[in-house]
C-alpha cells in the first residue's frame, strides 16, 4: 500500500498543478468494488478515510472525488454524512446516484428505490452540502425486452432513475 500512495503522491504533485492551470477538475473514483487485496493486486481507495488522504495529499481546488454512492455503501460508509464530509469542503466534484443490498463482498445492485441506502436523506445531503456538480443514475438492473450488450446501463432502468431521481429533488426543493 505504501507504494500506491508514494505513485499517487507523485502523479498529482505533477499532474494537479496542469489542472489547476487548464481549470480542470480531478475526480478519483472508489475501487470497484471497494476491497483490497482483489485478485493478488493491492488497492487504496477503499474507504472514506482513504479519499480524505487523497484530498489531504495535494491540497487543491481541483484534487477532489467522484462520489460513488454504490461503492461508498460497499465500504460500509454513512453514504449521506460521507457526503456532507466531502461537500462542506468543496471536494464533490461528481456524483453517481445508485443504491445496492449487501456487503462488499456479497452484494446485488437494485433500482434506486429499493436498496440498503436511504436514498431521500442521501439527496438531501447533496443539498446540504451545496453540491451542484454533475450527477447521473448508475448502475441500474436490465428491463424485459432490453439486452443486456451493456449490463447496468439500459435505457429503461435509466429513465426510471432519472424521474425517481427528480421526484425526490423536487420534494427536497419544496421543503417536503
Amino acid at each position: 500500500d505504501g507504494q500506491l500512495w508514494e505513485s499517487l503522491e507523485y502523479f498529482l504533485k505533477a499532474v494537479v498543478p496542469v489542472a489547476e492551470e487548464a481549470n480542470v477538475r480531478l475526480a478519483m473514483h472508489p475501487d470497484d468494488p471497494p476491497i483490497s487485496p482483489i485478485r493478488g493486486v493491492g488497492r487504496i481507495m477503499v474507504s472514506v478515510e482513504d479519499f480524505q488522504r487523497l484530498i489531504d495529499l495535494v491540497p487543491s481546488t481541483h484534487n477532489g472525488v467522484t462520489f460513488c454512492q454504490g461503492c461508498f455503501a460497499e465500504m460500509g460508509a454513512d453514504v449521506p454524512a460521507a457526503i456532507r464530509q466531502f461537500g462542506s469542503q468543496g471536494k464533490l466534484f461528481f456524483a453517481h446516484y445508485r443504491n445496492l443490498v449487501g456487503t462488499v463482498t456479497d452484494f446485488t445492485e437494485t433500482f434506486h428505490d429499493d436498496g440498503d441506502t436511504d436514498m431521500v436523506a442521501a439527496m438531501r445531503a447533496y443539498y446540504d452540502a451545496g453540491f451542484e456538480g454533475p450527477m447521473r443514475p448508475d448502475h441500474v438492473p436490465t428491463m424485459e425486452g432490453e439486452d443486456n450488450t451493456r449490463p447496468g446501463y439500459a435505457i429503461l432502468g435509466k429513465l426510471f432513475a432519472v424521474g425517481y431521481m427528480r421526484g425526490i429533488m423536487a420534494a427536497i426543493e419544496k421543503g417536503e
